[in-house]
């Protein structure tokens, strides 16, 4: 399984060393760190929502957003909306579930999303 993940693993940790080259710790601060609240989290849940990447590579992007500034709770948010909203799958999800069934999960997923990341916060705080 990590032979067939490793080309996805290698391509997007080089896309994050590229990143976080040209963008410093203090700009990733400033756009979803800690002090960025509510609007740091939609902007982080807005990438997760869209990014279609096995959970195994979100999470050393993760651990780097996080030595350079980002905050825990967006980054919650942004791990828990990768793994459960789909805005680049949803024609399959409407192919298999229907179109109310596969928005109504996207939306409440997302919703589900900023109740986790808070939690989170919370509880490692």
């Amino acid at each position: 399984m990590f032979a067939g993940v490793l080309p996805q693993f290698v391509a997007i940790l080089l896309l994050v060393g590229v990143a976080l080259a040209v963008l410093s710790p203090e700009t990733i601060k400033r756009m979803i760190g800690e002090e960025t609240g509510f609007t740091g989290m939609l902007l982080t849940s807005f990438v997760g929502a869209i990014t279609v990447v096995p959970v195994m590579i979100a999470f050393p992007i993760v651990a780097e957003l996080l030595k350079n500034g980002a905050g825990i709770i967006q980054m919650a948010v942004f791990v828990s909306t990768l793994t459960t909203v789909g805005i680049i799958t949803i024609p399959m999800e409407i192919k298999y579930l229907g179109k109310k069934i596969a928005i109504l999960r996207n939306v409440l997923a997302f919703i589900f999303s900023f109740i986790t990341a808070y939690l989170v916060g919370v509880l490692l705080r």
